[in-house]
């Protein structure tokens, strides 16, 4: 597996793909388990009757409703928990991709592989992708099992739907994060840049049913894609997802051929 870019980093990103994997299970669990106990104890639907229309906004808007798993899932993780966690994890991993190895001065070592430029950048995209998979697996069988430790009807299918659209929603960051390193060799820089886009494009869909000069680009931003069907109440919505998956691709076809004819010497 070591003499391969691609299984050297899956060995690297074990435990980060573990610690991730972990605790994204562990918090599906609880909320699903815990979703009897919030109901009985607190009156959701009046909470959230009281709750300012902007606020309201920020946790879903027209996605919520309590009144069953998938509901609760909708306004407690999706909307925002999960992308950032997801969409976060892949900016950090896509960004130190090729930067990681400039800064650390083992580029050379690197590129002395037999192979191109981008042969290396794909095997190490698809390690990062099948790191962030397998992250949001577990989260899907954590949610089933807390469901049925709860005693509560979850529909896994629909769960599902959502958790393929909050992965491709992560692509999408993780390979515009790719692009600005593969570009710069800055990693700090690409972080910090991918993340601002993210939190732009999340706060100009989620505000855009309070300010309407928003309305008219809210499909400008990635989560309108990703939230826009309600996956969890409706399943897949197939143009949503392939709108997601161009992208990831547009940006990994852009980030490649700039990796290829940079000038590493320096």
């Amino acid at each position: 597996m070591l003499r391969s870019v691609l299984g050297k980093t899956i060995r690297d990103l074990r435990w980060p793909t573990f610690w991730v994997a972990a605790a994204l299970l562990i918090a599906a669990f609880y909320f699903t388990a815990a979703y009897p106990t919030y109901v009985k104890t607190f009156d959701l639907d009046q909470l959230l009757s009281k709750m300012p229309a902007a606020m309201k906004t920020l946790i879903g808007g027209s996605l919520i409703d309590v009144s069953s798993v998938n509901g609760f899932l909708n306004v407690e993780l999706f909307p925002l928990i999960l992308p950032a966690v997801l969409a976060g994890y892949a900016i950090g991993l896509g960004s130190g991709l090729t930067a990681g190895e400039e800064s650390r001065g083992t580029i050379d070592v690197l590129l002395s592989y037999p192979v191109r430029r981008s042969t290396i950048v794909l095997d190490k995209v698809l390690a990062t992708g099948l790191s962030v998979a397998i992250g949001a697996a577990c989260l899907w069988i954590g949610s089933i099992l807390g469901a049925g430790a709860g005693n509560s009807p979850i529909d896994g299918g629909d769960v599902a739907a959502g958790l393929l659209l909050a992965v491709l929603l992560a692509f999408d960051f993780g390979a515009l994060a790719v692009l600005l390193a593969a570009g710069t060799g800055n990693r700090g820089a690409t972080a910090g840049l991918s993340a601002a886009v993210l939190v732009v494009m999340y706060f100009m869909n989620a505000l855009a049913p309070v300010i309407p000069s928003l309305d008219s680009v809210k499909g400008l931003s990635l989560f309108y894609w990703y939230l826009e069907g309600n996956p969890l109440r409706n399943g897949l919505a197939i143009g949503d997802a392939l709108v997601l998956a161009a992208v990831a691709l547009a940006l990994l076809g852009l980030a490649l051929p700039t990796f290829e004819r940079r000038d590493l010497s320096a």
